[in-house]
Order: structure tokens, then sequence, then C-alpha cells
């Protein structure tokens, strides 16, 4: 009986020895893949948005600034502790877009608004402006719209968070592949 025992346990581990080389069954790490391209994991982006900015009137009934709110419910205390959070303006249509990033202070060239302002607060982006700051569209074609770029605390940036030109909106955009 041992006999038969020790015949039949030899004939399996060379059944499964044969099965094995000849399945390409291994039990060896795989190859790693290649480095795919930066992603935009994590990071968190508006598409190009209509804001309407109310009149804001002293006593006399003088309009003294205008302000405006933009919902963002990804701004929570996570983000407003430890991330980036930067909102755009392109001034410019869609296809000549013409970006500049917020705040801005004393630029003459946006038609009477001197100053737009903004602060942060859990799921919104307020902003105070000393002109009609307003999208608008002419001739069909939309105009001063605004888009919000939130970075959580973490996320990879070049050397840093100093590195990136924040206020290159397309150094931010292609860095995080954002699309237009």
């Amino acid at each position: 009986m041992k006999q038969i025992f020790s015949v039949l346990s030899v004939t399996c581990v060379a059944f499964f020895t044969l099965f094995l080389s000849t399945t390409n069954v291994s039990c060896k790490k795989g190859d790693d893949g290649a480095k795919g391209d930066t992603g935009t994991a994590n990071v968190m982006f508006s598409g190009w948005q209509d804001v309407l900015f109310n009149p804001v009137k002293n006593t006399a009934g003088d309009t003294i600034a205008f302000t405006a709110e933009v919902a963002a419910s990804k701004i929570n205390k996570a983000i407003l502790d430890s991330g980036t959070v930067k909102v755009y303006l392109n001034v410019g249509s869609p296809t000549t877009p013409s970006v500049f990033a917020l705040p801005i202070t004393d630029y003459y060239a946006l038609a009477g608004v001197e100053n737009i302002n903004l602060y942060f607060s859990i799921g919104k982006i307020n902003l105070y402006a000393t002109g009609d700051a307003s999208s608008f569209t002419d001739a069909g074609v939309k105009y001063w719209q605004y888009r919000y770029v939130i970075i959580p605390g973490g996320v990879r940036v070049p050397n840093g968070r100093s590195a990136l030109n924040w206020n290159d909106y397309n150094a931010v955009k292609q860095f995080y592949n954002i699309p237009d």
C-alpha cells in the first residue's frame, strides 16, 4: 500500500509540474506599467460660468459696490485650512480668451472695474467689485465668465506651491490638465 501511495504522489507532482510549465502559470511579480501623464486626481474645477453681481447701495441710494456669490460645494473646512482655491476671470470670449487671476486690483483695462476681491467660506466664493463685473452676452458670445480651481492640501505641485505661477491660468491649466 505504501508503494502505491508513493507512486501516486510522484505521479501527481510530475503531472502538476508539467501542467504549470505548459500553462504559463507562475508566481513571479509582473512588470510595472508605463508611467501615465499627470492627471487631475483630487483637483476640482468648475466650468466657465456666468456670475451676476448685485449692486450695494448706501443709505442715499448710491451704488457703492457690487457683490456676487458663487456656489462651490467642494470648498470645505479641510480645503480652507490646507488647500488652495484660485478663481479666474475670462474677460474675453471662449474662442479668444483673456484670463486674469483674482483678486484684481487697480487694473484699468477692465472696463471701469478697478478692483475685484474675493473671500472663501464653506461652500461658496464671495466676490466684491468696484464696478459691475457681471457676465454678459454680446452678439451671442459670452464674456466675463468665471472659473474656480480647488487643489486639496497634499496634492503634488512642482517643487512646492510657490513654484507654480498661480496667476498664470495657462500654467495652472497645463500642470493640472484642466480642459477648456
